[in-house]
C-alpha cells in the first residue's frame, strides 16, 4: 500500500507538465480502442462510430499498413462515416524498416484518406535499424507536413531495448506523442510497477505520454481500472486500449463506466 501511494503522489507531480504540452483537441486525448481488422470490429465505419459513441470512445485506431502494403480498409469511405458520429479515427501502421521509403508512402497514403493522426507501431523488426528509421521519418515528413499528429507505439520498457532507434522516432522532426504499450498483465507486472517502469525510461524523449492498455488476455477488471487511475495519476491526456475485436462485453463495461 505504502509503495502504491507513494507512486501515485510521484507521478501526480509531474502530472502539470505533460497536461499543458497536451493540444486540448487531440484526437489521442479521452478513450480510444484499437482495431486491427475491421471486419472483426463491427464490420462498417457506421457500425464502429455508433458503437465508439455509446461506449464512450473519442477515437478509434484502425490499421492502414503492413510494412510497405497499404490496407485498403482504410478508406476514405471508412474515416467518413466513423467521423459522422463524432469520433476521431487515426491510422496505425506497422513498420519494419526493410523498404523505410515504400512505408513512408504507405503512412503517408493513410493521412491522405482523412487520418486525424498517424501512429507508428514500430517494434522487434525496427531494432538497431537508426538509418531506415531517419529515412522513414525524413520522407515521411516531406509527404505530410511537418506538424501532423504524428505517434510511437512501441516497447513500454525503453531499457530492455537498447538498440532500438527511440532516439530518431521520437527524435527532432520525428513523433510528437509517445504511446508505450504498456501490456502489464502479458508482461507479467502489477499495473503499478508497470507505469513506474515505463514512465520512469520514457520521460527523458519529453513527450506527451499516452499508454496503450490491454483487453486481450482478459485481465481482471480492477487492474483495467487501476491502469486508467495510474494514467490520470501520471499525468495522461487520454488511454487506448487493445484491442477492439479481443474486448469481452465484460470488459467493454468497464472501460465504459
Amino acid at each position: 500500500v505504502v509503495l502504491v501511494l507513494a507512486l501515485t503522489c510521484a507521478l501526480a507531480q509531474t502530472a502539470g507538465a505533460s497536461r499543458q504540452d497536451d493540444p486540448p483537441a487531440s484526437p489521442l486525448a479521452g478513450d480510444a480502442s484499437w482495431i486491427w481488422y475491421v471486419s472483426a470490429s463491427g464490420g462498417s465505419g457506421a457500425a464502429i462510430g455508433e458503437s465508439a459513441k455509446r461506449r464512450g470512445l473519442g477515437s478509434v485506431f484502425v490499421k492502414s499498413g503492413d510494412g510497405g502494403n497499404y490496407w485498403s480498409q482504410f478508406s476514405p469511405e471508412l474515416v467518413d462515416e466513423i467521423h459522422a458520429a463524432g469520433v476521431d479515427v487515426c491510422a496505425w501502421q506497422f513498420v519494419y524498416g526493410n523498404d523505410p521509403a515504400r512505408e513512408a508512402r504507405v503512412g503517408a497514403r493513410a493521412v491522405d484518406a482523412g487520418a486525424d493522426c498517424l501512429i507508428i507501431d514500430a517494434e522487434s523488426d525496427y531494432q538497431g535499424k537508426y538509418a531506415a528509421a531517419d529515412t522513414y521519418i525524413t520522407k515521411l515528413r516531406r509527404r505530410i507536413g511537418a506538424d501532423f499528429p504524428l505517434v510511437l507505439a512501441s516497447f513500454p520498457y525503453v531499457d530492455y531495448h537498447p538498440s532500438f532507434p527511440y532516439s530518431v522516432f521520437l527524435g527532432p522532426g520525428g513523433a510528437q506523442y509517445n504511446a508505450p504499450q504498456l501490456y502489464w498483465y502479458a508482461i507479467g507486472d502489477t499495473v503499478a510497477s508497470a507505469f513506474d517502469h515505463t514512465y520512469t525510461f520514457n520521460r527523458p524523449y519529453d513527450r506527451p505520454i499516452y499508454p496503450v492498455g490491454q483487453t486481450y488476455e482478459n485481465p481482471p477488471r480492477k487492474q483495467l481500472e487501476d491502469f486508467r487511475r495510474y494514467a490520470r495519476a501520471s499525468g495522461s491526456a487520454g488511454v487506448s486500449w487493445w484491442s477492439w475485436q479481443e474486448t469481452s462485453g465484460r470488459e467493454w463495461g468497464a472501460l465504459s463506466s
